[in-house]
């Protein structure tokens, strides 16, 4: 009824729905650019039913492109928001239209289709069907390969305050996915190399940021466009020098991007940004490492391994005792 063709981002302008009627809880979370606290389901099932009837569907791959991400998250939003405002007046046929319209632009979000599959895998392994639950384990696998957060495993360079710049590397952590562990590979007296120096839970529900409003302006690339910045738990490693009474403590990951992350140390007020290191120099990287790890003749590590290391030093070890 709206002449728009369901699912498209350039069919006009975005549906703004009637502010006035929406409750006080309902308008903050529209001034706010994150999922709405407001949910209304039309004909609901099943987690399970709705995504594998008695015929599996195949694994939506249509995913909306990054850049599509936030005109779509946002367009949803708005249309849940009107979901909710007839239904409260008992239109039942135009929420039937608008409910068919926020499901299609929901099935072209990457993320929202993990947390879907995640609940319905979750549902059929209580019901112990572990038939369906690994098929939804495999689907959700190929989710995962759209989504930036399972996409940052490598060597990263960011500046610490007062230490400098430091590579760290990005791992997930014994095949659980989900936990991403970051860890130095070059270090300074507090943290040292080979020690953890944050760690983030992917499963965490994701909340959108206002920083990504800051994003556009921080580029020159004239086809720049707005990101969303995805927002996970975690926790980073403090310690007094010598590494002495190291602890974690409460942080947050951002990922701006699949070579842009960043990650808060909540109690100091302190972000790092970091940046991928580029192909040719990780290359170096690892090669030094492998010598690293090799060790002398008789299997140890080399000396220069063993607490502060600068990406200089790294590269060429001897350059610390001046050869």
């Amino acid at each position: 009824g709206t002449g728009r063709q369901v699912g498209r981002l350039d069919a006009g302008p975005m549906r703004t729905p009637d502010l006035p009627r929406l409750s006080t809880r309902m308008r903050s979370s529209l001034t706010f650019a994150g999922f709405l606290l407001v949910h209304v389901s039309i004909g609901a099932t099943s987690p399970v039913r709705q995504l594998r009837p008695a015929q599996a569907r195949p694994l939506q791959t249509t995913f909306a492109r990054e850049r599509e991400l936030t005109r779509l998250r946002y367009e949803a939003e708005m249309v849940e928001a009107e979901l909710s405002l007839v239904v409260e007046r008992e239109d039942y046929a135009r929420a039937q239209r608008l409910g068919d319209e926020l499901k299609q632009l929901r099935s072209r979000d990457p993320q929202h289709r993990l947390r879907e599959i995640s609940r319905a895998m979750h549902a059929a392994a209580s019901r112990e069907d572990y038939a369906q639950a690994k098929a939804l384990h495999n689907d959700l696998l190929g989710v995962k390969r759209h989504l930036p957060q399972y996409q940052l495993a490598g060597l990263w360079r960011g500046l610490y305050p007062h230490h400098g710049e430091e590579t760290i590397r990005v791992r997930y952590t014994n095949g659980a996915d989900d936990t991403l562990v970051a860890v130095k590979v070059t270090g300074d007296e507090y943290v040292p190399r080979g020690e953890v120096t944050f760690k983030a839970n992917l499963s965490g529900e994701m909340t959108s940021s206002p920083m990504r409003k800051i994003l556009r302006k921080m580029t020159a690339d004239p086809d720049s466009y707005e990101r969303e910045v995805a927002r996970f738990p975690g926790e980073g490693r403090v310690a007094a020098k010598g590494f002495q009474h190291p602890m974690f403590v409460d942080g947050e990951l951002f990922v701006m991007d699949v070579d842009m992350i960043g990650f808060l140390w909540a109690p100091m007020g302190s972000l790092i940004l970091f940046n991928r290191v580029d192909d040719r120099e990780a290359e170096l990287i690892e090669e030094a490492e492998a010598g690293r790890l090799a060790g002398g003749a008789d299997g140890s590590l080399s000396s220069a391994w063993d607490v502060i290391c600068t990406l200089d030093q790294l590269l060429d070890p001897d350059a610390e005792d001046g050869k």
